[in-house]
């Protein structure tokens, strides 16, 4: 008799009750059952996921609570150290996942010769904001220099040290490209995730990629290729320039995401700029107090 893989969904979280609670009700739902969720909040939480967390294990759901989630990328290693599956899918507080989709990736890595899988994203949202990220992830579909790997095999994950908890920056994208680089395969399901904007508002993600963009110095070290390549603006436009047909299927949200990733270039790059000059001034000042 085969024994089917186990698979640990491993998600950190901060003050996520609300949306932890659809995604925990979609995971009850997946049809592929020998999977654990590991629930890791972060230290400064103050609403009730531990208590959610209690209601759906009492309902029968194996879900596993930690309080140990300092940083995304320290979150997620530190769920995996507690995992006992032997396929480890990193996701999100704010996603979902289709009743299909644990499955296949256990088809895909277990039988399918792949060592880590990206799962495409369907966003949604309540505001117009919302739905210009929903037209922006249609738009990266298959662009691997933006999309991320999600779910790996556990012994990949442990060989390459699993993720780098000095990185804030694209912590998902660093994870990606080192397994790439270190020559495992790499699939894509044909299963998605749905991804909750919620009420995303302008000023939010502009705050976002204010605060994400000050820790870019070590992303940009580790791969300077990548980094290029994402922070040149002309990239991202040149892809939605070959989308242009959206502008008459969605001219309103065209327009909108234009609009959207023009301040968000901007607010990262003030944001860098920043880091820069505290770091030149922090430099100065220690080499000018041994002085």
């Amino acid at each position: 008799m085969t024994t089917e893989p186990v698979v640990s969904v491993i998600v950190p979280a901060y003050n996520s009750a609300p949306l932890l609670r659809d995604f925990l009700g979609a995971c009850q739902a997946s049809r592929y059952r020998d999977f654990e969720v590991i629930i890791n909040d972060d230290l400064r939480s103050t609403d009730d996921t531990q208590a959610l967390v209690e209601k759906f294990r009492a309902d029968g759901l194996d879900v596993t609570y930690l309080r140990e989630n300092r940083s995304m990328a320290q979150g997620r290693k530190r769920g995996a150290a507690e995992a006992r599956g032997s396929i480890l899918l990193h996701l999100d507080s704010d996603m979902k996942v289709t009743p299909g989709l644990i499955g296949e990736c256990v088809e895909l890595l277990s039988g399918g010769g792949y060592d880590a899988l990206v799962i495409p994203e369907e966003s949604f949202g309540t505001t117009f904001w919302a739905q210009c990220k929903w037209l922006e992830k249609k738009i990266y579909n298959g662009v691997e220099q933006i999309e991320s790997l999600r779910c790996v095999r556990r012994e990949v994950y442990d060989k390459l040290g699993g993720h780098d908890e000095r990185m804030v920056f694209s912590e998902d994208k660093d994870f990606d490209l080192r397994v790439r680089k270190a020559g495992f395969t790499v699939g894509r399901t044909r299963g998605f995730l749905y991804h909750n904007e919620g009420e995303l508002r302008l000023h939010k993600t502009m705050r976002k990629k204010l605060g994400y963009s000050g820790t870019a110095d070590l992303f940009a070290t580790e791969h300077p290729e990548a980094f290029r390549w994402q922070t040149n603006i002309f990239n991202r436009f040149g892809l939605y320039l070959r989308n242009f047909p959206y502008a008459f299927s969605h001219p309103l949200l065209y327009g909108g995401l234009w609009a959207m990733k023009v301040g968000e270039f901007g607010f990262g790059a003030v944001g860098h700029l920043r880091h820069r000059i505290a770091v030149r001034k922090l430099d100065r000042g220690v080499h000018g107090g041994r002085a």
